[in-house]
């Protein structure tokens, strides 16, 4: 009996002793699976790409064109050109080569467009915005930017900016002729009205006026004073015309641009900048947009005005405005389509399309 405890005693230390032995061998033995793990183990990291948004939030959007339904040009901040092929859905960013801010575009149809902005820069593309290539046109030794620029048919075209710069070109863009002597003003918008009449707008309620194509200039002189600054212009037909501005400015012709009025209409004051207007056929109406997202809407007979803004949770400036299938298609700030029959403002798709 003795001799079986003693045994059993044994037995117990003898397993007791290997336990302890196989522990105290783990740590080494985790060691060694890392140290070989690290020498024989090669890590595979798998980089997923992020997608970049064809509109960054860094962007502006200072100049749109509609040419159809379909088919959208964007043009912008660091020589940013943008072009959609299915409404806005998504994009694709074209090459300019330009780093210079491209204040608007306008196109003859869809290959052919031109491009101008900061310092004098033009650039015109014949394929769609494949390509697009730098021109050049006349400057001064003073101040160069160029703000708007608007296309006609047969190849011609105008542009206007600081320091009193009006061009024009008959070529689709190939090549450029000032057509007004240099002036300390600057000038921020034109029109052609029928086939000769060209009128310009710009800072200090400047007007001016051509009745030969552009050979000669007239200043319109108004009944009342202005001190802001007129930004854009637009007709409805040959006679009736309106133009914003600074501080909520909006003045009318119906005379084809001899006189003008000021739009006081019955509603709110409007006293955000306004930085362009369109004329709306469909529903006989001005439409014109400005800073914090305000839009303002002018009836036809220019007596009754109505205002708003796009989103109270983002009160973005837009610089242009445009139609796309019955609704207005605002850029600057953001990129987005107002729908005035329910009052919504959604911002266009972000998607990049290579």
């Amino acid at each position: 009996m003795l001799n079986s405890n003693y045994e059993c005693e044994l037995s117990q230390k003898s397993k007791f002793s290997v336990s302890k032995a196989v522990v105290s061998t783990i740590p080494w033995l985790i060691v060694s699976g890392l140290l070989w793990a690290g020498i024989f183990v090669k890590p595979v990291v798998t980089i997923k790409e992020v997608e970049k948004p064809a509109i960054e939030p860094r962007d502006n959007i200072y100049g749109v064109d509609v040419v159809d339904k379909k088919t959208i040009w964007l043009a912008g901040s660091y020589g940013k050109v943008l072009l959609s092929n299915d409404g806005g859905s998504s994009w694709k960013i074209q090459d300019t080569n330009i780093v210079n801010h491209i204040q608007d575009i306008s196109s003859w149809d869809n290959e052919r467009a031109i491009s101008v902005g900061n310092s004098g820069v033009v650039i015109r593309t014949e394929d769609s915005g494949k390509t697009w290539k730098e021109v050049d046109v006349p400057k001064n030794d003073i101040a160069n930017k160029l703000l708007r620029v608007h296309t006609y048919s047969d190849g011609e075209a105008w542009a206007v900016g600081e320091f009193g710069t009006i061009l024009k070109t008959s070529n689709y863009g190939l090549t450029w002729e000032k057509m007004r002597e240099n002036e300390d003003v600057i000038l921020n918008d034109l029109i052609k009205v029928g086939s000769e009449k060209i009128i310009v707008v710009g800072e200090f309620g400047t007007i001016l006026s051509s009745e030969d194509g552009g050979l000669t200039w007239g200043s319109v002189e108004l009944s009342f004073d202005i001190e802001s600054s007129l930004m854009a212009i637009e007709f409805s037909d040959e006679l009736h015309g309106m133009a914003v501005g600074l501080d909520g400015l909006i003045i009318k012709t119906e005379n084809g641009g001899a006189t003008w009025e000021k739009v006081l209409g019955q509603g709110k004051k409007i006293t955000e900048h306004l930085m362009d207007v369109i004329w709306d056929q469909n529903k006989e109406v001005w439409f014109s947009v400005g800073n914090k997202g305000v839009w303002v809407e002018v009836n036809k007979n220019h007596d009754s005005l109505k205002s708003g803004v796009f989103d109270k949770m983002d009160l973005s400036w837009h610089t242009e405005i445009n139609l796309i299938n019955g609704e207005y298609l605002a850029v600057g700030a953001n990129v987005g389509v107002y729908n005035p029959e329910d009052n919504n403002f959604i911002e266009l798709s972000h998607k990049l399309v290579r």
